[in-house]
């Protein structure tokens, strides 16, 4: 991914020297071209340890300074700037405070895709993913006292995969807090037992509640 970074131009109003979305001189809003990079939109370094209160905190003050509603009356051309802005600011917020969108977003910097790279069933997984999938079809093919039986080790089985999923999830935000950040492979094998994770936990509810019906 190629990100445009927001610093280190001029000011398209005053002229002046600007490194931030917002000139600090005029207020007049800079123009994203290409993609804009997420951690300059709201001021921050690029870095996975973010400090929540900080986000927050950058986020609601520069959504106020680029809000289209204080851009009513201006030119065209600053309208159009701050819808752009605005847009890239809650994109911005919506990524870095989530850590499995932070997680994705790192990767696309440098280069690794994890739609690409990850294509089938993560070693790590493959037993538990096997033996549930099994009992998913026994579920979709049983009727009466049998359903009813697979439906509770089904459940169970959910309970499983979401205790597992939050596992992952808290040894991502450890990954983030690690000296020197966390080597971009063992990000990406975290970040693909999580997707998948997510989308056998999908499955089970979607066979559950039918099941139910």
């Amino acid at each position: 991914m190629r990100t445009t970074e927001t610093g280190e131009r001029q000011c398209w109003g005053c002229r002046a020297e600007v490194e931030t979305l917002v000139c600090a001189r005029c207020q007049a809003i800079q123009p994203l071209s290409g993609e804009p990079d997420l951690f300059a939109v709201l001021g921050l370094p690029r870095r996975l340890m973010i400090d929540p209160a900080d986000l927050e905190r950058r986020y609601h003050e520069t959504s106020r300074v680029v809000h289209p509603d204080r851009f009513q009356t201006a030119s065209p051309r600053e309208r159009e700037l701050s819808l752009d802005a605005s847009a890239a600011v809650n994109r911005a917020y919506r990524t870095l405070r989530d850590p499995i969108a932070l997680g994705r977003y790192w990767l696309a910097l440098h280069g690794v895709s994890l739609g690409e790279r990850h294509q089938g069933v993560p070693p790590a997984l493959a037993a538990q993913v096997f033996e549930i999938q099994e009992e998913l079809e026994a579920l979709r093919a049983a009727r009466n006292e049998d359903a009813d039986s697979l439906r509770r080790e089904v459940g169970e089985r959910r309970e499983d995969v979401a205790a597992r999923l939050a596992r992952l999830r808290a040894e991502l935000v450890g990954l983030y807090d690690a000296n020197g950040g966390p080597v971009l492979e063992d990000l990406r094998q975290r970040l693909a037992e999580i997707a998948y994770l997510r989308t056998l936990l999908g499955d089970i509810d979607e066979t559950l509640e039918k099941g139910a019906q």
